[in-house]
């Protein structure tokens, strides 16, 4: 996950939509005007990008919500884990995909966690446990910044700052945590042997950051078998 807040993120295109609107407004109108008018606008679009992303994050991702009851493994497992490390429990959705992978989108006081269908019908309960419990780990620790980082406000310039901003060893931090979290390594190994065995999620440029595993073209995501290796090593 980024390391730079999603404020941050949300300014690179609010600031100079602002400044340009001023300028413009400032020569053909008033110059007063033109700087009130440039704030305005350029306001608008720091706080639509900053609090509207996570929708279009979750429609990109092709996720829709679990109705409740639907999943009790699922449903039991997030609330256990919620409950016994003081989580807030998240919206649960669901990506149709036999791929296994998951997400975590939101703010920090709006959480949603999504899983493919192939998390819930290829892995076992250990297993889905230590999948959830990576995910929760990122919970308030640049998920923000990383829903952000889908916003279509960024345009091109998304690519660059996913590529500058994201880090390989902080995803391979989240494996550490999420055995923090079990307290038992083979679990989120054993998921990630039945990754390199599967098909992945298909690729969105604007998404792949987002999961867990990723589709693997241009991914940020570190190679399955060396994460492997490495829970396999604690």
């Amino acid at each position: 996950m980024p390391t730079v807040s999603s404020r941050a993120l949300a300014a690179i295109p609010a600031l100079p939509l602002g400044l340009f609107v001023a300028i413009v407004l400032a020569v053909v109108v008033h110059p007063v005007a033109g700087f009130v008018l440039g704030v305005v606008i350029g306001a608008a679009l720091f706080f639509w990008v900053l609090n509207g992303a996570v929708g279009p994050a979750l429609r990109a991702l092709g996720a829709f919500p679990l109705d409740e009851g639907s999943e009790p493994r699922l449903e039991s497992l997030v609330e256990s884990i919620c409950a016994s490390h003081g989580i807030a429990e998240p919206i649960l959705y669901v990506v149709e995909s036999s791929a296994i992978d998951a997400a975590v989108v939101g703010k920090p006081d709006d959480t949603h966690l999504i899983v493919t269908r192939g998390v819930l019908t290829k892995l076992e309960r250990l297993e889905i446990e230590a999948v959830i419990a990576r995910q929760m780990t990122l919970f308030g620790n640049g998920v923000s910044a990383a829903t952000t980082l889908t916003s279509p406000a960024l345009g091109p310039v998304a690519a660059g700052l996913r590529k500058r901003l994201l880090n390989d060893r902080r995803l391979v931090r989240a494996d550490f945590d999420a055995v923090g979290v079990t307290r038992y390594p083979p679990a989120l190994a054993s998921a990630f042997e039945k990754v390199i065995e599967s098909a992945r999620i298909s690729h969105n440029a604007r998404t792949d950051h987002l999961w867990m595993i990723g589709s693997g073209i241009d991914s940020v995501q570190p190679e399955m078998r060396e994460r492997v290796d490495a829970l396999r090593e604690l």
